[in-house]
């Protein structure tokens, strides 16, 4: 399962979401798509339901969006904006 990091604030603004993380260091502007992950990530998401959600609203070849989305959430993880189980359990 994936979810928003607590304490990420973030705004959308005409389809883009901004994201500043808990300490106010990062600010990260994210494209339609990322935007669109970001959206589905407002409850507690396995992986498969973030694609699903994403690939309903875009014109993508779904192997494409895994690799992309797979890999935008382990950015998202590795900036701490985003948490994934094992992240928790490892904490």
């Amino acid at each position: 399962m994936f979810e928003r990091a607590p304490r990420v604030l973030f705004e959308v603004v005409d389809g883009q979401a901004v994201l500043l993380d808990a300490a106010g260091t990062r600010l990260i502007t994210l494209n339609r798509t990322g935007s669109l992950v970001w959206d589905a990530l407002e409850q507690p998401i396995d992986f498969s339901a973030v694609v699903d959600r994403v690939a309903g609203q875009v014109d993508a070849d779904r192997d494409v969006l895994i690799g992309d989305i797979g890999r935008f959430l382990g950015e998202l993880e590795e900036v701490g904006l985003v948490l994934h189980d094992h992240a928790r359990r490892n904490a």
